[in-house]
């Protein structure tokens, strides 16, 4: 998978630094500081999922799953402990480009955010509104994140719904309202800017200096 994977991100203008295990994968993120990962979970010495949690512990370098592992729990696991998104093989050149673009963009998004009130930390899973952290749960993690890399915009309800439950092919509706309610109690207790209900579209949260 490494060549094929070196050769179609290569052209697309992309330098590879490919490792064949577990351990050789640790070493060569921490003397190379990538960009982004991309981690398959079958791997010799450490496994994908070991390395991932490694790397989180470290970085907040976005990681990409890429492995052909259909269990949903495995997902739900990996995405909990950090991981940017997964794909599942087999899956087409230009999906895995589009992804990778995608993480990559969130993650810009995100870190512009920082120094305006907003300061967002994957590897420590911690978000901080004028240096004060937030004490959210994994779900108010996830819904909180997608609203700050859209800073200003509406999100869709079906768009927050299937990035903070991913892996679920279809999360039910009822389950983002109370969710979004009791971080909106956490945000106004810290004084930070809270979701707006946009009727019949989603939510958004106002761009806003911090005081």
């Amino acid at each position: 998978m490494i060549g094929a994977l070196g050769a179609l991100l290569g052209q697309a203008g992309h330098r590879i630094v490919a490792a064949y295990d577990g351990d050789e994968a640790l070493r060569r993120f921490k003397s190379e500081e990538p960009d982004l990962v991309l981690l398959d979970l079958a791997m010799p010495g450490l496994d994908g999922a070991t390395v991932c949690r490694e790397i989180r512990a470290l970085s907040d370098t976005p990681i990409v799953i890429v492995s052909g592992e259909q269990d949903l729990g495995v997902t739900v696991e990996l995405l909990d402990a950090g991981a940017d998104d997964y794909i599942r093989k087999p899956f087409s050149g230009d999906e895995l480009l589009a992804r990778t673009r995608a993480v990559v963009r969130r993650r810009e998004g995100v870190k512009r955010r920082s120094g305006a009130g907003w300061s967002l930390d994957r590897a420590r899973h911690e978000i901080r509104w004028n240096g004060q952290p937030l004490n959210v749960t994994v779900t108010e993690f996830r819904i909180l994140e997608r609203l700050l890399e859209r800073l200003g915009e509406v999100v869709e309800r079906r768009e927050l719904l299937l990035y903070a439950w991913h892996g679920v092919p279809d999360p039910d509706p009822l389950w983002l309202k109370p969710h979004v309610a009791r971080l909106r109690d956490k945000l106004r207790a810290a004084g930070a800017p809270e979701p707006a209900a946009v009727r019949g579209v989603g939510y958004k949260i106002e761009e806003s200096t911090a005081s």
